[in-house]
């Protein structure tokens, strides 16, 4: 059994560049406190694949300070933007020791991933438009992250921070 996390980065601010954008005062609070709920839940991922885009590494870090731990992560520049397609291989390749890494990205490739992967993805617009700061957790019934198939992923949980503590 395998553990899948899709986090969209939080709400974030504004730049110079696209790429430089920091996380706005709101993306910082749900981040934050995702990270507690995620700990309070026992949902923790066990690595990190992230985004180098600005708003996406300092949502980890909201998240890791909010839950109180440190994993294992790896900074990618090809998650900046990219497609389903090529998250989809990024994971396949993950090592097998890897039980429930968590990617951290962008729309829209980030909401195609997961309804992608989703075997039963939920219909409501707020889970289609993948709003800042959702993470989904699917669950897979495979042992190799190379046997990754799309609608093989077993729904365990959306989670919209803004949507639970409020604008």
């Amino acid at each position: 059994m395998k553990r899948l996390f899709l986090l969209r980065h939080a709400k974030a601010g504004f730049a110079t560049s696209d790429h430089a954008r920091p996380l706005a005062k709101r993306g910082k609070r749900d981040a934050f406190w995702l990270g507690q709920y995620l700990k309070k839940s026992n949902l923790l991922p066990d690595y990190v694949l992230c985004s180098s885009a600005k708003r996406a590494k300092e949502s980890l870090s909201q998240l890791s300070d909010g839950a109180g731990i440190s994993v294992p992560t790896h900074f990618y520049k090809d998650l900046y933007l990219a497609s389903a397609e090529h998250m989809t291989r990024k994971i396949q390749s993950l090592d097998i020791n890897i039980n429930a890494p968590m990617i951290i990205g962008h729309n829209p490739g980030l909401s195609m991933l997961f309804h992608n992967l989703a075997k039963n993805p939920p219909k409501d617009d707020r889970s289609l438009k993948y709003p800042t700061c959702m993470v989904s957790i699917l669950d897979f019934d495979i042992d190799n992250w190379s046997d990754l198939k799309t609608n093989g992923g077993q729904l365990v949980a959306c989670i919209i921070p803004s949507d639970r503590i409020g604008q």
